[in-house]
Formats: C-alpha cells, sequence, structure tokens
C-alpha cells in the first residue's frame, strides 16, 4: 500500500515536472520564432495536463504552467535582445584572444576568437607554405593581431540543407573573421591567465602529443573519446559510424562519465583512500572533466547528475534521479536556451528522461544483463528515431543490432583503453610503441569493417516529417511505453501504427497530383529535380560540380566537397526519394556532371541519359566507365525521355561540342510547358528556333547560368515564357548572370528567380496555377503568377 502511494506521488511529481518542461520550451521556441507551430503544440499539451491536473485536485498545478513560461520567455528574450554583432562586413584590423586551439584541415587553419570588446568570432585562413599553419604563439589564452575581411556566414542555400549562419548564431557567433595571410598573424602570451584557459591549454597539448605518438588509425578514436574531437577521425569511418546508428558512441556522453568515474572510485576505494575523500574528489575532478571534454551537453548533464550524486551522498540526502535530472534540464535551458536546437542535447536529454522512467519496469521484468542491454538499446533507438529521421532523413534497422555488439565492446574495450594510452602519453618515461601495435592493427581491421558495413548497409530512406508527424509519432511512443508497461498484446499493433507512420514522409507525394520542379542551389552549375504528378517518375537534370585542382599533400583536406554527395543526395532523401527514374546529363561540364559519380553511388538509377556525339573529356569517360552499358542511354533531337519529355537538341543533322552539345528537353505538366536548355549558347539556340518555330513554353531554364551567349532575344521573342529559372552561383568569378540577360527578362515582364539569390526554388505545378518557395526569401523581385 505504500509503496503504491509513493508511485503515485511520483507519477504526480512526473506529470508536474512535464508540465513545465513543455511550457519552457514552448516559450523559448515563441522567442526565437523558429517553430511557431511546435511550440504552439506544445503550450497548448502543457495548458490541458495543467487543467487536467487542476481538475484533479493539484491546486498548485496551474503554476507549473505559468512560472515557468514567464521565467523562460522573460530569460530568453533576454539572452536573445543581446546576441547580435556590432562589427560591420569588411576588411578590418582586429586585436583578439584565441578561444579555442586551432584545427588545421589541410591548407585551412580555423578558431574561435574573441575580440577585445567581448565578442566572439570564427577565424578562418589559408596558408601557402605549410610552416604558417603551424604556429606555437597562436594558443588558447594568447592576444593576437590580424588584418583581415569580416563576412557573415551563409544561410541555407537549399530547403532542408545545413543553415551555417543559424548554426553559428546559436553560438553567439555572427561574423567570420577571414585572415588573408596568415603568417601576419602575430601574437603574445598573457602572464595571469584563467584556470578554464589552463585546462584547455593542456587539452590542446594533449591532443597534438596523442597525434604524434599514435598511429592516425588509433588517435582518431582515441581522441573522439577522451577529448570529444571527432574531426581528427577519417571522414569515411564518421560516415560509416553515422549510417550503422553508432555515432553517438564517438560523442563524449553518460557511458563514458559514467564508466570513467565508476574505474577511478574503484581503484581510489581500492587502495584506501575513504569513501567521503574519493566523492570529495570526483566532484572537483568533474568540472575539469567537463572542459576537457569540449563541455557539450551530454556530458555536461551526465557530469552534474553525477555530482548532485555524489553531493547528496555526502550529506546522506536520499533522491530520485529524476528530480536530479529535471532540475539540470530546467536550469541548462535557463542559461544556454540555444541548446534546444542542438541534436546532442535533444538526444540526450529525450533518451536520458524515457529511460528514466522507464527503469522500474525493466529493472522488475528482466533480470539478465543481456536482455536488460537489449532493452535499454531498443527503447533508445525508438526515442531518438524521430529526431534522426528528422535530421539525417535515414535509418538502417541494423543500427539495433551493431548497437548491442558495439556498445559492450566501446564500454569494456576501447573507452578503458583509450583513457589508459592518454595516462601513459603522460609518463615519458614508459615507451608507447609496444602498447599501440596490436591495437593499431585491431582498429585498423575494425574500421575497414565498419566502413565496408557502412557502404553496404541497407537505410530506410524515411524523408524528413513535419512537425504535426513528429508529435504523431512521439504519440505512439507514449502508446508503447504504456501498453509494454502493462504487458498489453495490444503493444504490437502500437509498433505497427508507429512503422506505418514512419512510411508517411515518403509515401505522402505519392497521393499529391502536383508536378513539383525544383532548382537546386549547387553553386556555380545546374541541379533541376522532376517529380511527376502522383510521383510516379523522378528524374534529376545535371548533379552540379566543383572543380578540384592539383594540390600537394599537406594543402589536402580530409574531406573533399562534392555538390551529388553533400548537397543532391540529401535533398532527394529529405524528400523521401532513394530512386530516380533517369538521371538526365545533359553535356560533359563539370559544373553539370562532377556530382554524378556522388549520386550514383547513393541513390539507385535506374537510367542514365547522356547526349550524342564524341566524349572529349576525362570525366566523361571516367562516367560512362561507371555506369553499367544497359543503363546508358544516348539521346538526340527526336527522342522521348519514358513519355515525359521531348528532346529537341543536339540535332542529328550535324556534329556539336561544347555547351552547344548540351541535351534540349521540352515538358509539360498541367498545361504548363517547360524548357530545359542546359548551356546551350546562341548557335544552338538559332538552331532550335529554325527546327521548331512554333515552340512556345510557359517556364523557361535559361541557358549557360544566364550569360550574355545565351538566352538571346530572338529566343525570348518566340518562346514567350512567364518564368525563367537561371542558376548561377553566389558571386560567381563569370558575372552569371550577366546585366543584359537580365535586362532581357525584365523589360518583357518575365518573372526571374535565380539561385544566387533565391537559394533553391520549388515550383509546385497545379491544374489552377504554379506556387513557388524559395530558400532564400529576398523582398525585390517579381512573383509567379498564381
Amino acid at each position: 500500500m505504500l509503496q503504491k502511494q509513493k508511485h503515485c506521488i511520483f507519477q504526480k511529481q512526473v506529470n508536474k515536472a512535464f508540465i513545465s518542461f513543455l511550457s519552457a520550451i514552448s516559450a523559448i521556441l515563441f522567442v526565437v520564432q523558429l517553430e511557431s507551430t511546435l511550440a504552439l503544440i506544445f503550450l497548448l499539451i502543457a495548458l490541458v495536463l495543467s487543467s487536467y491536473s487542476f481538475s484533479k485536485g493539484e491546486r498548485a498545478a496551474p503554476l507549473f504552467f505559468l512560472l515557468p513560461f514567464s521565467l523562460y520567455l522573460c530569460s530568453t528574450s533576454f539572452i536573445d535582445d543581446r546576441n547580435a554583432s556590432s562589427l560591420k562586413p569588411g576588411p578590418t584590423s582586429l586585436t583578439f584572444y584565441v578561444k579555442e586551439a586551432p584545427y588545421i584541415n589541410g591548407s585551412q587553419l580555423t578558431t574561435t576568437i574573441k575580440t577585445t570588446d567581448g565578442e566572439t568570432l570564427l577565424l578562418m585562413g589559408y596558408a601557402k607554405e605549410e610552416v604558417e599553419l603551424y604556429r606555437p604563439d597562436m594558443s588558447v589564452g594568447n592576444i593576437c593581431q590580424a588584418k583581415g575581411d569580416l563576412t557573415q556566414p551563409t544561410v541555407a542555400r537549399n530547403r532542408y540543407g545545413f543553415d551555417y549562419r543559424q548554426y553559428l548564431y546559436y553560438q553567439h557567433i555572427h561574423m567570420l573573421f577571414r585572415v588573408t595571410q596568415l603568417a601576419t598573424i602575430s601574437c603574445k602570451s598573457i602572464d595571469l591567465q584563467s584556470f578554464v584557459t589552463k585546462v584547455q591549454k593542456y587539452r590542446h597539448n594533449a591532443t597534438q602529443r596523442l597525434q604524434e605518438q599514435l598511429p592516425p588509425s588509433l588517435s582518431g578514436i582515441v581522441l573522439a573519446l577522451t577529448f570529444g574531437e571527432r574531426r581528427y577521425l577519417a571522414p569515411d569511418v564518421i560516415e560509416a559510424y553515422s549510417k550503422l546508428g553508432v555515432i553517438h558512441l564517438l560523442a563524449i556522453s553518460g557511458l563514458h562519465v559514467g564508466i570513467l568515474t565508476g574505474s577511478i572510485f574503484y581503484l581510489l576505494i581500492r587502495i584506501g583512500i575513504p569513501r567521503e575523500v574519493v566523492f570529495i574528489s570526483l566532484l572537483a575532478f568533474l568540472p575539469v572533466f567537463i572542459i576537457l571534454t569540449g563541455a557539450s551537453p551530454p556530458v555536461i548533464r551526465a557530469a552534474i547528475m553525477t555530482m548532485i550524486y555524489f553531493f547528496l551522498v555526502l550529506l546522506r540526502v536520499p533522491i530520485h534521479p529524476f528530480y536530479g535530472f529535471s532540475a539540470i534540464f530546467l536550469l541548462y535551458l535557463l542559461v544556454q536556451p540555444y541548446a534546444l536546437f542542438q541534436l546532442g542535447f535533444q538526444l540526450s536529454f529525450l533518451v536520458s528522461f524515457t529511460l528514466l522512467l522507464m527503469q522500474k519496469p525493466i529493472m522488475d521484468r528482466y533480470h539478465s544483463y543481456g536482455k536488460r542491454l537489449f532493452c535499454v538499446t531498443t527503447i533508445a533507438q525508438l526515442v531518438g528515431l524521430p529526431l534522426i529521421a528528422y535530421h539525417f532523413f535515414q535509418w538502417s534497422p541494423l543500427s539495433l543490432l551493431i548497437n548491442l555488439v558495439y556498445i559492450p565492446f566501446i564500454s569494456i574495450v576501447l573507452l578503458p583503453y583509450s583513457f589508459f594510452l592518454v595516462f601513459i602519453s603522460e609518463l615519458p618515461i614508459i615507451p608507447i610503441d609496444p602498447l599501440v601495435m596490436a591495437s593499431e592493427t585491431l582498429m585498423v581491421w575494425i574500421h575497414k569493417w565498419v566502413v565496408e558495413l557502412g557502404n553496404n548497409v541497407y537505410m530506410w530512406v524515411i524523408g524528413r516529417p513535419t512537425i504535426v508527424q513528429m508529435m504523431v509519432l512521439y504519440g505512439f511512443l507514449v502508446a508503447i511505453a504504456l501498453l509494454w508497461e502493462k504487458q498489453s498484446y495490444w503493444t504490437w499493433v502500437a509498433i505497427g501504427l508507429f512503422c506505418v507512420a514512419l512510411t508517411v514522409p515518403a509515401q505522402l507525394p505519392k497521393f499529391n497530383g502536383n508536378a513539383v520542379i525544383t532548382m537546386l542551389d549547387v553553386g556555380q552549375g545546374d541541379s533541376f529535380l522532376i517529380e511527376t504528378p502522383n510521383r510516379k517518375e523522378v528524374y534529376l537534370i545535371d548533379t552540379g560540380g566543383v572543380m578540384t585542382f592539383a594540390t600537394e599533400d599537406w594543402e589536402q583536406r580530409k574531406k573533399t566537397f562534392d555538390t551529388g554527395k553533400d548537397i543532391v543526395v540529401p535533398y532527394l532523401k529529405a524528400k523521401g526519394i532513394k530512386s530516380l527514374t533517369g538521371l538526365i546529363l545533359t553535356h560533359g561540364d563539370f559544373d553539370h556532371i562532377g556530382g554524378a559519380k556522388g549520386i550514383l553511388e547513393n541513390v539507385h538509377v535506374e537510367y542514365v541519359y547522356y547526349p550524342e556525339g564524341e566524349l572529349e573529356k576525362e570525366i566523361e569517360v571516367e562516367l560512362f566507365e561507371q555506369v553499367d552499358d544497359e543503363k546508358m542511354v544516348l539521346v538526340k533531337a527526336g527522342d522521348m525521355i519514358s513519355n515525359q519529355f521531348y528532346v529537341l537538341h543536339p540535332s542529328s543533322d550535324r556534329i556539336w561540342s561544347g555547351n552547344d552539345q548540351s541535351i534540349v528537353l521540352y515538358g509539360s505538366f498541367h498545361k504548363q510547358s517547360i524548357l530545359f536548355t542546359g548551356d546551350l549558347e546562341e548557335e544552338g539556340e538559332n538552331h532550335l528556333l529554325k527546327d521548331f518555330p512554333n515552340l512556345k513554353v510557359d517556364i523557361l531554364k535559361a541557358g549557360h547560368h544566364g550569360s550574355r551567349t545565351s538566352t538571346q532575344e530572338s529566343l525570348l521573342d518566340q518562346l514567350k515564357p512567364n518564368i525563367a529559372l537561371v542558376s548561377a552561383g553566389v558571386n560567381n568569378r563569370f558575372g552569371h548572370p550577366h546585366p543584359e540577360v537580365l535586362e532581357r527578362l525584365h523589360t518583357r515582364d518575365i518573372h526571374v528567380y535565380q539561385t544566387n539569390i533565391h537559394g533553391s526554388v520549388e515550383l509546385s505545378i497545379r491544374s489552377d496555377g504554379i506556387s513557388i518557395h524559395k530558400s532564400v526569401p529576398h523582398a525585390n523581385e517579381k512573383t509567379a503568377p498564381e
């Protein structure tokens, strides 16, 4: 009876805490104005729960709704109002303190700095000589002077893309300080430095020492597990860990904090140190550990909860871990409200919150370690799955099994061994080489296996759920938890409905009768995605591409940027597209086919269409070697592509080359016609008009990125388009689109959409008109007619 009464009291406390969580989160969302729909949903849920509790006799329930909402509305407003920059873009000279150890990636050096006025900036510079990168005087806490350019971070240029400006905004960084010559930076040390700075210096020195003493195959994983530095791992290894759903094991988390503190506690007790002294020592050590590991939200949460536990043990005050968790969550958001938008924070607190509530049922039902591990891993995977889908758009069902195998390996073997290597590296009298030979061979084999598995594992492309769909998914998870606790057979029904709900983002477009044409922003290049009505077929016209030039070994970055892999593929997966009916490559310029390799490696493509003619460039030859002969289709004027597009060019009456070899496609959806012209220039345009004198279109993709040699007046006068799409890079060195071309378009009252201004542009073609979505809205452009 007493136990039941305690459980009832605890449930009431959980309900009050849940109301407070929702109220605080909704207040933060309202202030930041990122997701007003989500803020309103959370606020309504909190209001309903508060009203229900009040009706059940909990007279204080409204306070748990009103007080957090008011407090966090005021505190977040106070912080957000002051999160602004006093600096202006342009050339300048700055005096600053080095706030973070410089990170070197090829010829690029980046670090976080703080001006003498207290503003935080991100310094970026490129070295002409390797010696410029390694500056002993440019260490944490030192004061420096440099000349450079202040620029604003880029916004998300494509829908669902990474918003670098917003990411830095949440870190109170508003400007990039680009130093043109690293050699001109002058630095000097400061005699009096804070304790935090000294710890950060030790962290930097330790990471450098481990990189020198350990082979790259081992140093990356050791630095990730001990200092939270994943940047030194090979990019293919990080990508494989992410695909397999074990990337969280490379971040310092509650698991690492628990193992480390438990090990230290056990060792100190075994050598005879009193328990009270051990607790006090750990209380002093954990804040230092937070700084050493980069102060990520999971570390702060786990370390502070451990400190609270030790402190209460010393005071002999019993308390449920949930109360400590709730206090940390609310205090953390009070000081750092932007942490709410970090995936690490979201997963860490959400999974911890769920496991704390499910702890007793798990312990009561399962008594073996294996079953408990399986249950905990499954719960963590399910709870995090909607968030994983929202941020990464895909998930591997194999991740559950891999977590079951890899968590014990990391916990029992790799993590203790990594801390051991850090400890040994501090003792110069003990040679470290014999200790790493066998482990290096093991890690090379393991990571080779991980990368191979990551490249071949089945990935369920879910797509990005909407906010409403996310709420439905978590509603099903709550139902699953409640039914599982009651051991109801309906649990499996709820799990089935949850899985069905996960398919909605990818399947819903199949019930949409609109055709969707998206002009992706791939910089100075072309890439257009076409989804036919009800998404019966999906085509991609060109892939963009970034030219790379020969560099010395020291200049090469760990990961090179690829438009196909890094822009187009994530966009496809965000829309739930895992297969292309056709990849149409208009011609052989790198800015049109440079990203094809990344797309062919990550997305299933039924056919690749290419213009007839001679292969003039090495990249064309490489493309033909990569694509199976039965998938490669050569087209010319008069052909059709799957009854969707007419090929109008290149004609077979002569040999075309260069830009005028471009495939020109004509298509029509809901009586709205569109013409894709590739890089067609004046000669090709004249030939096109001669062959098709009655051709008219509603939407025109301007040729050759809007260069002066394309989109001639004669073409516009005959086609009479209402909308023109221009794909060109921001501040590109070619000056595209040319002012003369824009003048031609505007004088004819044609509505122009440009990737260099609007980012990606999505046209949804309905039976009654066209609606347009721009990733970067602009105030002064004409809008397309509805």
